[in-house]
């Protein structure tokens, strides 16, 4: 469920190979988004400073991301914006974040990033000993990911809470 490893060096590797550019833009996005999750989960797990770099990196580029366009990058840059806050164990900044992060994905439309906001919104709250709040944002994670179709991803989902 969780393989930010994985997508990290494979974020890397697509970096070295395809440089960006103006008719890759989208996959830089995507690159930016997926990968700056990645690096700020693993910095704040392994707390080495190469990890912390890489998504403060994806934070600054995501906010000119959303310097363009707010309506389809404002939920995507509080969400990494609230990982880094976690890592910096800013933890009521991170809080808000996330919070602005699902309003902004649910405002606009984007259910599938408010899932995601959710989800990390649980992480969080649940790796802070919030059990019960982070129970609940997991499970309306879990419903927004059934309501967009997304039955695999629920069924992880669905394994982890059943953990926790």
């Amino acid at each position: 469920m969780r393989e930010y490893m994985d997508v990290a060096e494979l974020s890397k590797k697509h970096s070295e190979k395809h440089p960006s550019s103006q008719q890759k833009r989208v996959l830089d996005l995507i690159r930016t988004f997926h990968g700056g999750i990645a690096h700020l989960s693993l910095a704040r797990d392994t707390k080495q400073a190469e990890w912390r770099s890489m998504g403060e990196k994806a934070v600054a580029k995501m906010s000119q991301f959303e310097s363009m366009s707010k309506w389809n990058f404002e939920n995507k840059s509080k969400l990494l914006q609230a990982e880094l806050h976690y890592v910096e164990e800013h933890l009521e900044s991170a809080e808000a974040a996330y919070k602005a992060s699902i309003k902004s994905a649910n405002d606009h439309k984007f259910i599938h990033e408010e899932a995601l906001a959710y989800e990390l919104f649980g992480m969080f709250c649940v790796e802070n000993r919030w059990v019960d709040k982070g129970t609940k944002q997991l499970h309306i994670a879990l419903e927004k990911y059934k309501e967009w179709g997304a039955t695999k991803k629920a069924n992880d989902l669905q394994l982890f809470i059943d953990l926790v």
